[in-house]
Parts: structure tokens; C-alpha cells; sequence
């Protein structure tokens, strides 16, 4: 009798503690603290309506893409790095909300272009490289149009347009100017952030120059060492061949590139640094039809990558910082 007490009382005190751990104001299951929480995606609702009331009125629409990187890196590169850059941007800058990445961009490299259909209508037997998806400007700009109202319509004020590829960046800047003006009424601005894909590569750029690595290159030491600090588990992102896998171009010949940049000599056909082309993603030599990368990922490091990872961070969020201080300063 006295042990079935003990165990009445022991149970009268326990399921209270645990009722009490579900009902936590902020928290979801099994105590997971929803204000911790800036995907879009990941909340409900409600929770989003929540975080409105409480000043959560900023929000991310970063793009990447969908495009061939070699037999060492998984197509999702753009993608997969803008969606981590733009999360760890809204946590560093606070309130702020990031939207689904976009996966598809302008003239993914490998991408049903004019002339890689025409040759493959022309001889019916080689298929284009796997992975590539792309969708035309008009589309492209539609979908971000899209993306604008719909956030404008749930409450957000500071809508901020953002890519990880070269193809795409005019349609982004387009919407921002036009929705901006569209949407003023409302009290609605809507942002492009270039430093988000411009400087951050320019950037990048110079840090393989300063540390003697290998520059760009679609599938090449930027993008990565980058994506191996991203990864959850070893081998997700970048297989094991990165380290022998043969690549294409001249991302190899860092002085040339700094030659080239400086003005001092003429780009070198089918360079492997970031400008020469790339199919529009602006990370790699002019587009060839083979599987293999147009940069060397050979010295690609985690700790590497994590340095690149914060170069594309902070510019992201010194940038949004300035440009809301500059529209709070025209208000």
C-alpha cells in the first residue's frame, strides 16, 4: 500500500513537469525554442504571425541554383551555400526571416542553353550533362515578383532580394526597384543585396590570391572547401575524389589571374577564373562539355571553407545594415 502511495505521488509530480515543458510560451516540441527559429519554412503559421507582432519584419528571399559541378560536388552548390549564408546573415542580424531558396536560376551551366539543345536535336545520341535545371529571365524575375507579394501580404516591411548565382542578379535588382515603388503605399521596401554574390566573390577571389590557392572555377577551391564546412557529415556534399578528380581551365595560374585583373593581360580563352564566363553562375571558365570542373578543389580544406563562409556572411550583413540605415535616414 505504501509503495502504491509513493508511486501516486511520484507520478502526481512528474506529469505536471512534463505538461508544463509543452505549454512553454516560444517553445514547440519537445522543447524546441521556436524563437530561435528563421527559416520560414520550419514554422508554422501562427508562429509566423507571431514573430510579425514582435518586430520579426525583415525577411531573406535568397536564390542559388541547380547546375553541374563535377563528379566531386553535388548539383545543389548555389542553393546549398546561399540558404547557409542568408540563415547564419539572420541570426547575426536579428527579427529577421529567411524564405525558401530558390533552386532554380538564369542559364545554369550544363542547362538546356540554345546551342547545347540544338546539338543534341542535331545528333540524337549524346545527352547533355545531368543536373542542370535553368528557367528563362522573364520566369525568373516573375517568380521573385511573386515571392515579393506574397511576403508583403503576410506583414513583412523589409523584403531584401539576394543570389548565390551570376544569372538572375539584373532580375533581382529590377524587382527590387519595381516592387519597391509598387508597394511604397504599404510601407514596404523591398532590397537587392549584390555584395551577397559580387563582392563576396571579389573577395574571395583575393584571399585565394593572398593565400597562393587556386581561383575560382566551377566545382573549384572556393566553392568547395566551403561547401565541406557546411556539410553535416563528411562525404554529403563533396566526395572523396575532390582530391584527384581532373579539372579544366587555368584557376591554377594565380599571378595571370591578378595580370588579368589588374588589366596587365588579356584573359586567356576558356580561364578558369570567376568573369570568363560560367553560364552565368560567374563562378567558372567558359562552359565545356565534359563532367569535370573548370578549377582545381584539390586543396579544398573545412577550415578553408569556413573562412570563405564568413567573408560571404559578414558582407551580406555590413550590407543590409547599410542599406537599411540609408532608408531609414531618407524616411
Amino acid at each position: 500500500m505504501k509503495k502504491l502511495l509513493l508511486l501516486c505521488c511520484l507520478l502526481a509530480v512528474l506529469i505536471p513537469i512534463g505538461s508544463a515543458q509543452m505549454a512553454v510560451p516560444g517553445q514547440g516540441v519537445a522543447g524546441m525554442n521556436v524563437d530561435n527559429v528563421v527559416e520560414l519554412e520550419l514554422l508554422t503559421e501562427t508562429e509566423i504571425a507571431d514573430k510579425i507582432k514582435k518586430g520579426w519584419t525583415s525577411v531573406l528571399v535568397p536564390t542559388g541554383g541547380t547546375e553541374i559541378r563535377g563528379p566531386h560536388a553535388v548539383i545543389g552548390v548555389h542553393t546549398i551555400l546561399a540558404s547557409h549564408r542568408a540563415i547564419e546573415s539572420a541570426k547575426r542580424l536579428g527579427k529577421t526571416i529567411v524564405a525558401p531558396t530558390l533552386p532554380f536560376a538564369v542559364q545554369a551551366t550544363g542547362g538546356p542553353s540554345a546551342n547545347n539543345w540544338n546539338k543534341f536535336l542535331e545528333d540524337g545520341t549524346t545527352a547533355p550533362d545531368a543536373g542542370a535545371i535553368q528557367v528563362t529571365a522573364d520566369v525568373f524575375k516573375g517568380i521573385q515578383q511573386g515571392a515579393v507579394e506574397s511576403l508583403a501580404y503576410v506583414g513583412f516591411k523589409d523584403i531584401f532580394l539576394m543570389g548565390d548565382h551570376g544569372g538572375g542578379q539584373d532580375q533581382m535588382k529590377q524587382v527590387a526597384d519595381e516592387m519597391t515603388a509598387k508597394l511604397a503605399p504599404r510601407g514596404v521596401k523591398v532590397y537587392y543585396v549584390p555584395d551577397f554574390y559580387q563582392k563576396t566573390h571579389d573577395d574571395i577571389d583575393m584571399y585565394m590570391y593572398n593565400h597562393r590557392l587556386p581561383i575560382a572555377g566551377h566545382g573549384g577551391m572556393m566553392e568547395t572547401a566551403e561547401m565541406m564546412y557546411w556539410e553535416p557529415s563528411p562525404y554529403a556534399y563533396v566526395r572523396p575524389i575532390y582530391k584527384t578528380v581532373p579539372y579544366s581551365g587555368n584557376s591554377d595560374d594565380i599571378d595571370g589571374w591578378k595580370a588579368r585583373k589588374d588589366g596587365v593581360a588579356t584573359p586567356a580563352a576558356g580561364a578558369g577564373a570567376r568573369g570568363a564566363g560560367g553560364g552565368g553562375g560567374g563562378r567558372g571558365g567558359t562552359p565545356v562539355a565534359t563532367v569535370y570542373p573548370t578549377g582545381n578543389p584539390h586543396p579544398a580544406t573545412k577550415e578553408i571553407g569556413k573562412d570563405l563562409a564568413e567573408i560571404g556572411i559578414s558582407n551580406t550583413v555590413n550590407q543590409i545594415k547599410a542599406l537599411m540605415a540609408q532608408a531609414k535616414g531618407a524616411n
